[in-house]
């Protein structure tokens, strides 16, 4: 099966990033971890963006309108600084990760070489060693993702939260 390993990776973070957000309210998702960082919302918010747009890439359909929230969750876009009003609500931005993330698990055992074997779609990514789709949803779906619970996680201690792990 193609990307077992990144699967069950996957599903781990699932589960570790449910740990992350089990006792954050909609009034606290939108404070950022500091000027110039990320808030809860942004995270959850840029993780469904990218599972969805790997969907798309795959040949799938995205459940979101991508082009609409590429603005607000694209890479290299700027968390609004508590801004709730530029986003969608806390429920939708956690409904959208759950249901990007669930189906990305879902489709990648799937996938054949026809899919896998392609160029990666991001030229930055391709030049910086992940020439192929293969290598771009092995990194979404273990790299990026923890890096950015990671962003999740410190935010948690900042704001005077226990640690899970």
């Amino acid at each position: 099966m193609a990307l077992e390993q990144e699967i069950k990776v996957y599903q781990f973070m699932q589960g570790y990033g449910e740990m992350l957000l089990s006792d954050i309210a909609e009034a606290d998702a939108f404070k950022l971890i500091c000027d110039g960082g990320v808030s809860p919302a942004w995270i959850i918010g840029h993780l469904g963006f990218v599972a969805n747009g790997m969907l798309a890439r795959c040949g799938a359909e995205s459940k979101i309108d991508l082009e609409a929230l590429r603005p607000l969750f694209a890479g290299g876009s700027k968390p609004a600084n508590d801004d709730a009003t530029r986003y969608p609500s806390w429920g939708t931005l956690l409904a959208t990760w759950r249901q990007g993330h669930a189906d990305l698990a879902a489709l990648a055992p799937a996938l054949k070489g026809d899919v896998l074997s392609l160029p990666n779609p991001s030229e930055r990514m391709r030049g910086n060693g992940l020439p192929m789709m293969h290598d771009l949803l092995s990194f979404v779906m273990t790299g990026h993702e923890g890096t950015h619970l990671g962003q999740l996680s410190t935010w948690r201690r900042v704001q005077g939260r226990s640690p899970l792990f």
